[in-house]
């Protein structure tokens, strides 16, 4: 019996404190909900009765120390930031915004402290600090990613619009309002909309485009959802200067009082500014010189009082941050010292660690010593073998890999060189073999073949001469050449593929010629190759010259043929490039891989010689090389 009266008052006791407890979190869940409501309500009438916003704020901030309820706290300073900050009180605003970004870091709320983060900037803003606001508006952008949530960016987006708008960056100012709209127009959020149209209507005006601010702006007044006195003031501000600018002053005048009338009932100076401003500008297109200078005059007040309020609130702000600057550092200084505390004592806990180990570690140091030096010694002694055989190893890889290019170069340099006479007297040998040539033709051409044959002897002297130059590397050993003697050689080899398409090869000898200072086998490639190009590309029947150039330097050899000469686009790529240009089909269906050029040009540069083309498509080209006249010393 005693037992069960016990557990009866167990349970009403038990009863009692559960329902207490949850009558209470019923009772702070009410209560934020108050709280809440209360700074909903004073938002909305920031722009209509500020008295009644701030009556509003402290009740709100009232209740919720008194319901010791920290991040609720936090959000009554977040939006009393807010509200000072529309009403221009910039140093009130920054105050609250810091308390708040206190609260809500202690607390760990990321979001809150994006928000107040936001603030900041947007006072740096206000007082035209416009590229420090950026960075803020940026950190805020990396919290909401870090966050992912999207649709707090929007807000962002236009306060950063704003700065692009004041540093005349429209460009940028128009990216950040499309991003703006999209995520409005996602998460349908009206006031985020409405600044969009508002902020998109300023850059179209200031980009010149009057009928699309217009269309901007009127989506404000013509929007089903009730925009808010500060809202429609500038949207009748940017209607009234469009107007203005198209010349329908009527309108602009209807606008401009409409603002002004709205920006009284917001109490914004800023707006009494400028709309007072684009009215006065209105009167003086009408000549309505009184009026205008009126207007001029209540707008010179507003802008006295502006510039008093914002020098007096930047002052404020800068004595705000230097205060908070200064709190930082006392607090870094108590969390310096606090920890210098700490590691004091764990020093002297490590100390008495430390002496107990120091004998033994010493010891073991000492052990261990003779051994480690012997170690180290011989880890030394192999680590330097190893890389001095690395270095021998790499150093012949180079060597190897020099030999392998110069030896492909050097097979694709005779293949290239040997292909055109080769070819040439395979022609005649085939014209004769199918009796396309009559027996007193081919006595003829049997003296050209064997002329051929001995000249392209010579040439493949020159080449392996030259070739064995190359076997170290590529190298060049200029020497006295009698030019017009090596060309009369050079067209020797030609004769009979020039006799084969019908092509006249005029020679042309001056009296006198220097000698130039030139790689002899060089010399002989370049030759080969320009004047085979040369037969290669001219039409049959046509002719191709050649003739000197004396200078006070140079000895230029001007190849001139009647061909079909090279584009444009191909001419630059020739004169600039180093790499091989692909050949096109000569006038007989002649193949070429555009080696040939490519060597020419290698060749010249190493022997200091020039290079140049001139062409016209279809009627020809003109080679121009020039070399180095050779030393007295050299001819002696």
């Amino acid at each position: 019996m005693f037992r069960g009266k016990n557990l009866i008052v167990f349970f009403f006791i038990a009863f009692n404190f559960f329902y207490g407890f949850s009558t209470n979190l019923i009772g702070q869940e009410t209560e934020v909900d108050s709280i809440k409501a209360q700074l909903s309500e004073a938002k909305e009438l920031v722009y209509d009765d500020f008295p009644a916003a701030l009556k509003l704020l402290k009740s709100a901030y009232d209740s919720s120390i008194d319901l010791d309820n920290v991040l609720i706290t936090a959000e009554v300073l977040n939006t009393s930031g807010w509200l000072y900050y529309i009403k221009g009180k910039y140093d009130e605003s920054l105050s609250h915004y810091i308390d708040a970004q206190a609260l809500f870091s202690e607390n760990n709320d990321q979001v809150g402290f994006a928000r107040t983060l936001m603030g900041e900037g947007l006072v740096l803003q206000a007082i035209d600090r416009h590229k420090e606001a950026l960075d803020i508006f940026d950190q805020v952008l990396n919290i909401y990613k870090e966050l992912q949530t999207p649709s707090l960016e929007g807000a962002v987006f236009i306060n950063m619009a704003i700065s692009y708008i004041e540093l005349k960056e429209y460009k940028r100012a128009e990216e950040v309002l499309e991003q703006a709209y999209g995520i409005a127009e996602q998460y349908d959020l009206t006031g985020i909309m409405h600044h969009y149209y508002n902020k998109a209507g300023e850059v179209a005006f200031q980009r010149g485009h009057y009928k699309k601010a217009i269309e901007k702006h009127r989506y404000i007044l013509n929007d089903t959802t009730q925009a808010n006195n500060w809202e429609k003031s500038y949207a009748h501000a940017g209607l009234a200067q469009a107007y203005l600018k198209l010349g329908e002053i009527k309108r602009a005048e209807e606008n401009a009082l409409r603002a002004i009338n709205y920006a009284k009932s917001s109490e914004s100076l800023w707006d009494l500014e400028r709309n007072t401003a684009i009215l006065a500008q209105i009167y003086e297109a009408q000549n309505r010189s009184r009026e205008a200078y009126n207007q001029l005059i209540i707008n010179q007040k507003y802008r006295d009082s502006l510039y008093d309020i914002k020098t007096a609130q930047q002052v404020n702000v800068m004595q705000l941050e230097e205060k908070e600057l200064e709190n930082k550092r006392l607090n870094s200084e108590v969390a310096l010292k606090e920890t210098e505390l700490r590691s004091t004592r764990l020093e002297l806990v490590g100390l008495i660690s430390f002496v107990l180990l120091l004998l033994l570690i010493l010891f073991l140091l000492w052990k261990n010593y003779r051994q480690k030096g012997i170690y180290t010694e011989e880890l030394r002694q192999k680590s330097k073998t190893i890389t001095r055989n690395n270095e021998i190893i790499l150093k012949r890889n180079i060597a190897l890999d020099k030999l392998n290019a110069n030896k492909d170069k050097l097979f694709t340099i005779i293949s290239h060189d040997l292909r055109s006479p080769i070819s040439s007297i395979q022609q005649i040998l085939t014209m004769t073999e199918d009796e396309m040539i009559s027996p007193q033709d081919a006595k003829a051409l049997n003296s050209e073949l064997k002329n051929q044959v001995n000249a392209t002897l010579v040439m493949i002297d020159n080449l392996l001469q030259w070739s064995h130059s190359q076997l170290d590397g590529v190298l060049v050993n200029p020497v006295s050449v009698d030019l017009p003697l090596c060309v009369v050689e050079v067209l020797k080899t030609y004769q009979a593929s020039a006799n084969f398409k019908d092509i006249k090869i005029e020679h042309v000898e001056q009296d006198f010629v220097p000698r130039i200072q030139v790689d002899a086998g060089h010399l002989s490639v370049i030759l080969h190759n320009l004047i085979s190009n040369a037969l290669k590309f001219t039409y049959s029947g046509k002719q191709i010259s050649l003739n000197y150039q004396i200078e006070e330097d140079f000895v230029t050899l001007i190849i001139i043929d009647q061909g079909t000469g090279i584009a444009q686009e191909k001419l630059e790529q020739l004169k600039l490039s180093q790499e091989q240009i692909l050949s096109k089909i000569g006038t007989a269906m002649e193949t070429g891989t555009g080696l040939g050029l490519m060597m020419v040009k290698q060749f010249l540069e190493l022997n200091e010689a020039l290079f140049d083309v001139i062409s016209n498509p279809g009627e020809g080209t003109e080679f121009r090389i020039s070399f180095k006249k050779a030393r007295q010393e050299d001819l002696a």
